[in-house]
């Protein structure tokens, strides 16, 4: 009597890559983890920087306060409560408007990088969450040109007594530039680059001048990278305040906005480690 085959169990193997739909590749694809240091992530991280000085280009100009540099607001903010308790009688309890413009650029920045909680959670160096993160940052840039073209105000500060953005729609501006720029900071961290948040340039120049090959002849990643995130922000702040002078800061940040969403598709192509280990099973 010939024994009888047992059922065969329906196999739970996912389906080769080429089998799958178009839908779970793109899926796939945004759940992998790029490599922090793959070339396309070092293009990623200077630009970033760029974006940094570009945006403070048009901060600074504006209220004199750097969009994504927030020792000197947080200080500002201190010599403000100090007015309070030096000035001679009758004292001064007003809020001036370089402190407004302080305090309102240091929350937004604060409630921007918050954002990388959520970040944390989907996962810092996953595809989707850079790609969705830019993309943000593109809408905070859209919303700061929005606010300075209908605040009616020009964007250029007469004297740091007399800056510019000062209305609602004014501090909005100055809000939103911030915000993006405290979600970029975030971003920098997480992927953990020789750019480090590709914001705080006062870091780098320490590590980049008590760099032991800094006159070395050769390429070192610690000191060159360094070297081009410096170089990239200020390229930024130079194009920034070139282009402000040319049309207007809300103008100026519209393109910002537009170039974020360069950004963000970059990371779509950045290497991913699932590419980088077939790259070392074929060698």
């Amino acid at each position: 009597m010939s024994e009888e085959k047992a059922p065969s169990l329906p196999s739970t193997a996912s389906p080769p890559p080429h089998k799958q739909s178009l839908i779970a590749r793109v899926n796939t694809h945004l759940q992998t983890a790029v490599v922090p240091t793959s070339p396309g992530t070092t293009w990623a991280m200077a630009f970033a920087s760029f974006m940094t000085g570009y945006t403070s280009a048009v901060s600074f100009t504006a209220c004199y306060i750097w969009a994504g540099f927030q020792t000197g607001g947080t200080i500002q903010l201190g010599l403000a409560l100090a007015r309070l308790f030096s000035t001679p009688k009758p004292r001064d309890y007003t809020f001036q408007h370089p402190d407004q413009q302080a305090l309102t650029s240091l929350l937004s920045f604060i409630l921007g990088t918050s954002l990388g909680r959520l970040g944390d959670k989907i996962g810092p160096k996953k595809r989707v969450w850079l790609v969705s993160a830019s993309l943000v940052q593109a809408l905070c840039m859209l919303a700061a040109a929005l606010c300075a073209k209908f605040s009616g105000e020009t964007g250029f500060a007469d004297s740091r007594g007399e800056p510019s953005w000062i209305t609602p729609l004014g501090l909005a501006a100055l809000g939103f530039a911030s915000a993006s720029l405290g979600i970029q900071g975030i971003i920098g961290k997480r992927l953990n680059t020789q750019f480090a948040t590709a914001l705080v340039l006062t870091t780098i120049w320490v590590e980049l001048i008590n760099d032991p090959l800094l006159f070395a002849r050769k390429h070192v990643k610690s000191r060159d990278h360094k070297a081009f995130g410096i170089f990239a922000c200020f390229l930024g702040g130079l194009l920034g305040r070139a282009l402000l002078d040319k049309t207007s800061s809300a103008a100026t940040l519209g393109v910002g906005a537009g170039l974020r969403v360069l950004g963000g598709v970059a990371w779509w192509f950045i290497a991913g480690e699932s590419e980088k280990k077939k790259d070392v099973e074929a060698k």
